[in-house]
């Protein structure tokens, strides 16, 4: 059965945050001219199941590689000392003890894998690894126990509860584990994020995408039978019951009445459809006017407070792949400082190339990002840049910066950086008028909040949040998926309950439900969710 839609979409590309910047390739063409700044690696996890099933589906096994999560050779530079990676991961670290007391900088703890790990590693493990193991065993009842600390911020929860940190001590855990501030948002973003990072069941194989993550994006776009409309700003959404003939002309002229969704595009007019399914980032949704959208009071705080996180990344194209040479092995992994460009994620595309080489020389969350973020004139994806632009004077200061934290990190000349640069992509994604945002990073109580009711549909079941945000896995193109997932069931249920247990049997349940009981509940419940709401005033 085939149902007939129509995608508009904003930009004039698809893909969103999954987005590949392909450098020009005017001067030295080599075999790996681009970077992600978007989407970028995808762990073969459980948690990511369905990412890698979509890999199959559209055949691009052949064009996953390995990706470089970690080597035991990367840098890490604080506090004006630097060491490999191996080395700070074992007693002792680059704090003075009158700082970080000796207890925690030598500190030792028994992770989840029975393996021992030392100082920041095992602060960090004592802290997550009760509320990790318990999402393990029983996820709906490890959800209930992490719920009752919805309320704190990563940096409060380790402040008050056990076990109780001294507040230098949670400066020096988010130094070494998260973006400056990060530790600002919700407990329980931090302790899902973790087991997405590090889950503790598997060794977890990391793959990319050879040519960038467009590739998926690419083959989606190819199997659609029709194409986004580029171009096409969503004005607004609004909840009608005309007559039919005047929504579809090629009907009989009956006074009959549908309730329809009228959907209005910028500059193109207004069309009809039985249902919305909305994939922006809240951000931009709150641009879009939905006053005559059925939604709770609960749905519209969300769309209006639910936090994103900033990022930002810079690329630099290089003529040759200098940090895999003259003594430098630094052959994928990532490198992470306290100094301004925070992470440097060498490519694990292309290694033991020749050059050039895309090196990004910077991946910036929270308010690093929003001070980079700055000096970056514009977040554009709409053009590939001339390598001879004139640079804007706030860049040339993001440079120098960039170049000196190489230099000082990896014992390559200023100078020497400089005559290797061919080009730089820079990105800030809080300045992308498309996105207004990188990823849904929810502050303390938003889960608790709002997370219910944006997994559920308004407009009596036909208006539909979609996308990572609506999804138990922030961030990831698996939330996205998952998120597809529990949308189409919503509108089968609706429309076509008689294929619902086909559908089922092929693709399952969403994974923010615990049994089909609770999904069924949650779709009934949006339905009937003004009406509930105001029962319960």
């Amino acid at each position: 059965m085939r149902i007939p839609y129509k995608i508009f979409e904003a930009s004039d590309r698809p893909g969103g945050r999954v987005f590949t910047y392909e450098f020009a390739r005017s001067q030295s063409p080599g075999k790996h001219d681009y970077y992600d700044v978007g989407a970028m690696r995808f762990p073969d996890n459980e948690a990511n199941k369905k990412t890698f099933e979509l890999f199959k589906e559209l055949g691009l096994q052949g064009k996953l590689i390995k990706y470089v999560m970690g080597r035991d050779d990367n840098i890490r530079y604080y506090n004006g000392i630097k060491k490999t990676a191996a080395a700070a991961s074992t007693a002792g670290d680059h704090f003075k003890d009158e700082i970080v007391p000796k207890e925690y900088l030598n500190k030792e703890f028994v992770d989840l894998r029975d393996k021992t790990v030392y100082g920041v590693d095992a602060c960090t493990a004592q802290a997550y690894d009760p509320f990790r193991k318990a999402l393990i065993d029983n996820f709906d009842k490890g959800w209930e126990e992490l719920m009752k600390y919805d309320w704190a911020s990563t940096r409060s929860y380790l402040a008050r509860e056990k076990p109780s940190y001294p507040l230098p001590v949670i400066h020096w855990m988010e130094t070494r584990n998260s973006g400056t501030g990060g530790f600002d948002q919700a407990f329980a973003e931090d302790i899902l994020d973790s087991l997405e990072f590090d889950d503790p069941r598997k060794d977890v194989q990391w793959k990319c995408l050879e040519g960038g993550s467009k590739m998926l994006i690419d083959a989606m776009v190819a199997q659609l039978e029709t194409k986004p409309s580029y171009g096409h700003q969503v004005t607004a959404v609004k909840l009608v019951y005309p007559p039919l003939f005047e929504c579809f002309p090629n009907l009989p002229h009956r006074p009959h009445r549908f309730p329809l969704m009228k959907v209005s595009v910028a500059g193109k007019g207004d069309g009809y459809f039985t249902h919305v399914i909305s994939t922006s980032t809240f951000a931009n949704l709150s641009t879009i006017d939905t006053e005559k959208v059925p939604m709770t009071y609960i749905q519209r705080q969300a769309i209006r407070t639910l936090h994103y996180g900033p990022a930002v990344k810079v690329g630099i194209r290089f003529k040759t792949r200098w940090w895999e040479q003259g003594g430098l092995t630094q052959r994928g992994g990532s490198s992470y400082t306290d100094r301004p460009s925070r992470t440097i994620v060498y490519p694990s595309a292309g290694l033991g190339e020749a050059g050039p080489g895309v090196l990004m020389a910077t991946y910036n969350w929270q308010q690093d990002a929003n001070r980079f973020g700055a000096l970056i004139e514009k977040s554009d994806w709409s053009k590939q840049l001339d390598p001879s632009r004139k640079r804007p004077w706030s860049e040339e200061i993001l440079l120098d910066l960039l170049y000196s934290d190489l230099s000082t990190l990896h014992g390559v000349s200023v100078k020497q950086l400089r005559a290797d640069t061919l080009d730089y992509h820079a990105f800030n994604w809080y300045h992308n008028p498309f996105t207004m945002g990188a990823y849904a990073h929810f502050a303390p109580g938003q889960f608790s909040t709002f997370f219910a009711d944006i997994v559920q549909p308004a407009a009596y079941g036909r208006f539909h949040f979609a996308g990572e945000v609506a999804s138990a896995h922030h961030a990831w193109v698996a939330g996205a998926l998952d998120s597809a997932v529990r949308v189409v069931d919503e509108i089968i249920r609706w429309d076509f309950p008689l294929l619902l247990p086909r559908f089922k049997g092929e693709y399952g349940r969403s994974v923010v439900f615990s049994d089909e009981k609770s999904a069924e509940a949650g779709f009934v419940r949006g339905l009937f969710s003004q009406e509930l709401e105001e029962a319960e005033v």
